[in-house]
């Protein structure tokens, strides 16, 4: 079987994760693995078509719409972390869901706008919070208007993506030299999970088609150097979840 590009570095030394010899897959799909930056992912990817099917009544936004009030104080203090010497400016939440972070950063002074490719988690959000600002649209599209931010959030959303550079180079797009971008992603390589391949895919984070890339602190800085952005600091977490403060490069 011919080798993948990694979606991460671009390396072409990649191959089919496999343990003792036999292929390691969940759910019907299989998974390659990256030797240069660590990086493993579902190959192939899932069509576009399925994709966009799978997402329909995504089954998160009413699991989140129930823990509205948690998710908002949780977002509150991350927002209020990150941006210690900030409390103004313009923030944008990639990948905004019900708009609990929205409604966070709101809270603490901050001209919010949320964004979401999901037109009913955008319904949703703008009638729960109707002072804050909600659009229906992707990064790259809103990236081709020429706005910049000065503070953009970015939880969880990475690790759905099957176009990670598009992605990235939107969000590069929508900053400025002095914005900061915090990124959140389940950490592949945290010490807590096993380096055995065939066990860490019974890590519940592992559940393609929802998550297609599976990082450690190697695969995402190498994704990000590529595509303009450079990382700040990797912040501390007991949990397998990168949380990485970003700049562009």
């Amino acid at each position: 079987m011919p080798a993948s590009t990694c979606p991460a570095c671009k390396n072409t030394h990649t191959a089919p994760l496999q343990h003792a010899g036999v292929a390691v897959a969940k759910d019907g799909y299989r998974f390659d693995y990256c030797n240069n930056c660590g990086l493993f992912y579902v190959e192939p990817m899932p069509s576009d078509a399925a994709l966009h099917a799978f997402y329909q009544d995504y089954h998160k936004s009413r699991q989140y719409q129930a823990k509205l009030h948690s998710k908002i104080k949780r977002a509150r203090k991350r927002i209020r972390a990150a941006n210690r010497w900030r409390r103004r400016g313009d923030f944008l939440d990639v990948g905004c869901n019900v708009g609990f972070a929205v409604a966070a950063a709101r809270s603490l002074g901050f001209q919010a706008t949320g964004i979401d490719v999901d037109a009913d988690g955008i319904a949703a959000a703008t009638a729960k919070f109707p002072d804050c600002s909600f659009e229906a649209i992707g990064i790259e599209a809103m990236a081709a208007r020429g706005e910049r931010f000065d503070f953009i959030y970015c939880s969880e959303v990475i690790e759905h993506l099957s176009r990670v550079d598009d992605f990235l180079q939107g969000l590069a797009a929508v900053m400025h030299s002095q914005s900061l971008l915090f990124m959140t992603t389940p950490d592949a390589g945290h010490c807590s999970l096993s380096k055995n391949f065939k066990a860490l895919v019974t890590w519940d984070s592992v559940r393609p088609p929802e998550h297609l890339l599976y990082f450690s602190r190697a695969s995402l800085n190498a994704a990000l150097q590529r595509n303009g952005l450079r990382v700040k600091r990797f912040q501390f977490s007991t949990k397998p979840t990168l949380k990485v403060l970003i700049q562009k490069a």
